[in-house]
């Protein structure tokens, strides 16, 4: 029997319509005869059935999903054999939503809020996939489901594990060819486009898959240009993702998300989170900074449900097994020896139908007084013996769900000692996160009370020892910068916290600064006193100060003192040296004596010709003389100008005038002069 719309699998399937088809297999909508209720069946395309390769690849989709027992992974409920065609079929929980990359494409970027959400829930899943050793390689928006719950909440599920992948080195479940690629271009890391290079791949690449995923359901597009070709896909391995703000202009992303989502996006796989956990603590923390986790409206579009079934007076024909045609008579009748034969047959035949009927009902009894060991030991036994006994599949079924529970039963008492052991631990966060999954899982929950109390207290607890944190690290912050009356306000600020231990360690700190700035105190006053010794050239002042210093400074700050005081000691000698030329040089200066002066600047050039002061000295001569003929060329001029205006003569004096300013142009008696002149010319 295949699977086409209308047709029942195994007496319990009614497939009623077609969903999807992919590489492996086809996808319908079904629904549950017995339970009237909507599932998603999954069969192994008819052209693969004999594929050996494809089988297996599709019968381990089905064990690595029966590892994993999350509420934000799909569930799979069964995976039997197609009696027609010898292919496989799984049967998974039917998701009443829509995926992520439906909904991005109808209503464009997702809020923020609901981004972080999607995140976090989407990392739980996947959080409980690595636990099982398993990577996902195919996270992508058409694998996340998004739903609303009973109470109207946001929920989301992964799907599809047909490219899932176990760490553990199991041939079983190993299928893939050396260098094959396996995923999504548009969604898969830099390794694991290098598959076919010999690159391994841990749960780190699922972490940039989702980075990816997130990056693009707040922006709307991806941190890549061409993101979904070969040659982009190499690039990423060569470039850091382009930052979320400003990739949409219509979109506006808080800095925090960015941060934490370009660190998922680390090319290298040891620059991201490495693992769940730490990815959830980095989005948990941008969603405390937007002011908690908030109420986002969720509009699901897709089938509610029912939809999609067919109703009952739409004519759908459930068919049954179809009827093998009698065979034909033999010719004659039977002989004795063969009817004896054929009685001995249909008399082992109804003692083995008897025997397994005896079976499977002391597998029911068992099952009926909780021997659940017991009833799995027959169901096996019947299995070896009698595939295809009446009630097997009904044990099969009731076991399947029995595990469920267990399963369910076993996450619900590891989130219990999760949440004790952080709560004993003090991780205000990573309790919280896992009392809400708890939580989502058991709403009932027996002592939901006694640990939200204990959670809220610890968390009031992590707050105070924040602001500690806070205090402490701007005290130390105002030490580095030597301001200790800061370092005291922050002092008496960690004292009001009550937190012990820390008010104590950083009281030491302080006094050990003041020492020290008391120290480094007197030191500067011991250099103020050797700089002023220097510059009155008290040697043995300075030296006496040098020495006190020896035992504060550093080796290196010593010896350029001792430098300095060692100059100032040799140009000391070198001025008494001069002393005597400067003399006379000032003596032979004053009296107007340029020539005895070039001879007392070129005496001490014989005795210092190292010195550039002989150099000075003599171009101070020489401006010296000249000043001196030009103030007397400008007092010849003057006496000159006043000698023709006396004697009337106004043109002559004139041009005397303008020979005067090319010389002196600033000529104090300028003015005076050129009235002078101009009355003449009256």
């Amino acid at each position: 029997m295949s699977a086409q719309v209308g047709t029942v699998l195994d007496g319990k399937y009614e497939i009623v319509r077609s969903l999807a088809a992919g590489g492996m297999g086809e996808v319908f909508l079904a629904r549950h005869l017995h339970l009237d209720e909507l599932r998603v069946v999954k069969v192994l395309r008819r052209d693969l059935v004999t594929d050996p390769e494809s089988q297996q690849r599709f019968l381990r989709e089905a064990r690595l999903a029966t590892q994993v027992k999350h509420p934000n992974v799909a569930i799979l409920h069964d995976c039997t054999r197609l009696e027609d065609t010898g292919g496989f079929y799984m049967v998974w929980e039917y998701v009443e939503g829509e995926d992520a990359h439906r909904r991005l494409e109808a209503r464009g970027p997702f809020p923020v809020p609901l981004v972080l959400e999607i995140g976090i829930q989407a990392l739980r899943g996947l959080g409980a996939i690595h636990t099982q050793g398993i990577i996902h390689r195919d996270v992508s928006p058409d694998n996340l489901m998004i739903f609303t719950d009973s109470h109207d909440r946001m929920r989301l599920k992964i799907i599809d594990l047909g490219l899932a992948k176990t760490l553990a080195p199991d041939p079983r479940f190993e299928v893939t060819q050396t260098g094959t690629f396996m995923g999504k271009l548009r969604y898969c890391s830099p390794e694991q486009a290098s598959t076919g290079e010999g690159a391994e791949l841990d749960r780190r690449t699922d972490i940039y898959s989702l980075g990816l995923v997130l990056y693009e359901l707040a922006t709307g597009v991806l941190p890549f240009d061409g993101a979904a070709t070969p040659a982009a896909v190499v690039r990423r391995a060569e470039r850091d993702p382009l930052p979320m703000a400003g990739r949409n202009p219509d979109v506006e992303v808080p800095e925090a998300l960015d941060g934490a989502i370009l660190k998922a996006l680390a090319r290298d796989p040891d620059g991201r989170y490495p693992d769940a956990v730490a990815f959830i603590e980095a989005l948990d923390e941008v969603r405390s900074g937007l002011g908690g986790r908030g109420v986002v409206p969720l509009e699901i579009a897709g089938p509610r449900k029912g939809d999609g079934a067919p109703p009952k007076e739409a004519g759908v024909t459930r068919a049954g097994p179809a009827r093998r045609p009698p065979s034909p008579s033999r010719a004659g009748e039977l002989s004795r020896e063969e009817r004896a034969d054929l009685l001995a047959q249909i008399d082992r035949a109804a003692r083995r139908v008897r025997e397994a009927t005896k079976v499977v009902k002391n597998a029911e009894d068992a099952l009926e007084h909780g021997r659940v060991d017991e009833a799995r030991r027959i169901v096996a036994e019947i299995e070896r013996a009698s595939p295809g006994a009446e009630g097997l599949r009904r044990l099969r079924d009731r076991l399947a769900d029995i595990d469920e529970l267990e399963g369910r039963r076993a996450r619900i008492a590891e989130l219990e000692r999760l949440v004790t052991g952080y709560i004993q631990k003090k991780q205000a966060k990573l309790a919280r996160l896992a009392l809400e999954e708890l939580l989502d899982l058991y709403p009932i929950h027996p002592r939901r009370d006694d640990f939200e109390s204990w959670v809220e207290l610890l968390q009031g607890e992590s707050e105070e020892e924040a602001r500690a944190a806070a205090a402490h690290a701007a005290g130390r912050e105002a030490l580095a910068d030597g301001d200790l009356d800061a370092a005291r306000r922050q002092l008496d600020a960690l004292r009001r916290t009550g937190v012990e231990g820390a008010t104590e360690a950083f009281e030491s700190e302080i006094a050990e600064a003041e020492r020290s700035a008391e120290r480094e105190a007197r030191s500067e006053r011991r250099r103020e006193r050797f700089d002023t010794a220097l510059a009155a050239g008290d040697w043995r002042t300075a030296e006496r100060e040098l020495a006190a210093l020896e035992g504060s400074i550093t080796r290196v700050g010593a010896s350029a003192l001792a430098a300095r005081l060692a100059e100032a000691k040799e140009r000391a000698e070198a001025d008494a040296a001069e002393a005597p030329f400067e003399r006379r040089f000032a003596a032979r200066l004053a009296a107007g004596d340029w020539t005895g002066a070039r001879e007392a600047a070129r005496a001490l050039a014989a005795r210092r010709p190292d010195s550039a002061r002989p150099e000075a000295m003599l171009t101070e001569v020489d401006d010296r003389e000249e000043r001196q003929r030009h103030d007397a060329a400008v007092a010849d001029g003057e006496r000159q100008i006043e000698r023709l205006v006396a004697a009337g003569q106004a043109d002559q004096a004139r041009l005397a005038l303008s020979i005067l300013l090319r010389l002196d142009p600033a000529n104090r008696r300028r003015r005076a002069f050129e009235r002078q002149i101009a009355a003449l010319s009256k």
